[in-house]
């Protein structure tokens, strides 16, 4: 009897498929190659000097409840860069007001209670060095039990002002 996929592949292989950015495909490329299929991977499955290509574009997050609260472990030069701070070691919630109510808090939020990879792609929710331009970005959940998102690690590609217009 063969064990049934976690929806969390289903979803990442989805997500691959309508990828923009080379970059991005070869972080899902990754995740999918350290997923365990029948549950969620875990912070110890990934090795981020697997994907080269993708760390300075990295934030991780480990994941508060009650309230939700996400506090990065790592943030990326890339993504230091565009948003003109660097925040290890801090709350998301300590640089945006009402963030609650915006992409970067929810897009995690769902991520950690779907246990789903969540892809977007589109202008940004909060300014950063290039002023709302577009962004390709996904949350992908870890789990230190294979069930129970306790990190997600996220990936962020700036696309220069109207360089990317998504129809």
């Amino acid at each position: 009897m063969s064990k049934i996929i976690h929806d969390s592949y289903t979803e990442a292989v989805s997500i691959r498929a309508n990828t923009v950015d080379q970059r991005l495909r070869s972080l899902l490329d990754y995740y999918l190659e350290i997923h365990p299929k029948t549950r969620l991977p875990s912070r110890e499955d990934f090795d981020p000097f697997k994907v080269p290509v993708a760390m300075p574009h990295l934030t991780l997050v480990d994941v508060e409840r009650n309230p939700y609260r996400f506090k990065y472990r790592v943030m990326g030069s890339v993504v230091s860069r565009n948003m003109e701070f660097d925040a290890t070691g801090r709350y998301l919630d300590e640089f945006f007001e009402n963030i609650q109510d915006q992409f970067p808090h929810t897009g995690r939020v769902e991520a950690v209670e779907k246990a789903l990879p969540i892809y977007r792609l589109g202008l940004s929710a909060v300014s950063f060095k290039n002023d709302f331009a577009d962004l390709e970005r996904v949350h992908l959940p870890l789990a230190s039990d294979g069930e129970t998102v306790d990190m997600v690690l996220s990936m962020f590609i700036y696309f220069a002002e109207n360089q990317f217009n998504p129809a």
